[in-house]
């Protein structure tokens, strides 16, 4: 009930003259008769802001997303003919594409979100918390409490992990507050010569094929150099690929642009540092 009041509270957050956006709803068709393809779906959310209207479009893509969870679940979907949201955009009033609005409170609340809809353990129950694995895995990890930050979240990173964005590279990482872990986190990197503008990442993983679609993607550039990245949250449609990158024992993985893609190896230090991640989630109750 209290999930329920906090979702409804951040969607009513603005009570004043409200505007209408156009949400749009990207969907992975499967089926295994006419094959794979993708189909927008559309509809319209009125809001009085774009951070509200933002919230109400990032609630709808995660309960989507949940609904296509349980029915494969419980056995009810046709496995035939499948489909699943991969990601979504939302447009203003004057039809400029808001997605990639920032706004102060946007991080901590789609990960709430991600937490409260998506999470696997909506029943209330957790993980125990395992102390001999935190105390072998700690090692391995920064940790930092971010001591401007109201909620008071402490952060966990493996160490090897790039601690700028101008170097190619690939890990998990996560917060904790309030002692309970918040959502998984990956982050992925591309450094080189030559802008790719890339917006999917497809990985060859023990000769099996995987694919990540960003909702967005940031870029810089400095001293002849370009750097792309993506820092998102993950769900739990994403678990065969965050579970095959952690038991890897080769991958490699595809950076797909606009007109041209690039293969950049995943090291062994980097799979290990993965699986440790996900392990010290675990053991700090988190459950994935």
């Amino acid at each position: 009930m209290k999930k329920l009041l906090f979702l409804l509270t951040v969607l009513t957050l603005f009570a004043a003259c409200k505007k209408k956006y156009k949400y749009v709803e990207f969907i992975q068709v499967q089926d295994n008769y006419s094959g794979q393809s993708i189909r927008e779906r559309e509809d319209f959310i009125s809001e009085s802001s774009d951070s509200a209207a933002y919230m109400q479009a990032f609630y709808r893509f995660c309960t989507d997303q949940k609904i296509y969870i349980d029915l494969l679940k419980d056995g009810t979907m046709d496995m035939n003919h499948r489909e699943y949201p991969i990601s979504f955009k939302l447009y203003d009033p004057d039809g400029e594409d808001i997605t990639d609005i920032d706004f102060s409170s946007k991080k901590e609340m789609e990960e709430r979100f991600i937490n409260d809809i998506l999470s696997d353990s909506s029943d209330g129950s957790k993980n125990k918390v395992d102390s001999a694995k935190i105390k072998d895995l700690l090692p391995y990890f920064d940790v930092n409490k971010d001591e401007f930050d109201p909620k008071g979240k402490t952060w966990y990173k493996p160490k090897s992990a790039p601690q700028y964005v101008n170097r190619n590279g690939i890990y998990f990482y996560f917060a904790v507050q309030d002692g309970k872990p918040l959502a998984l986190r990956l982050k992925i990197q591309y450094y080189a010569d030559d802008w790719l503008f890339f917006n999917k990442v497809q990985f060859s993983i023990d000769d099996k094929a995987y694919e990540y679609v960003p909702n967005r993607t940031e870029t810089d550039h400095g001293n002849g150099k370009i750097w792309e990245w993506f820092d998102e949250a993950l769900t739990g449609l994403d678990k065969d690929l965050v579970y095959a990158l952690a038991d890897a024992q080769s991958a490699k993985m595809k950076f797909i642009g606009r007109q041209y893609h690039n293969i950049k190896p995943i090291t062994k230090n980097q799979i290990v540092d993965m699986k440790r991640t996900l392990e010290l989630y675990k053991a700090l109750g988190g459950i994935y």
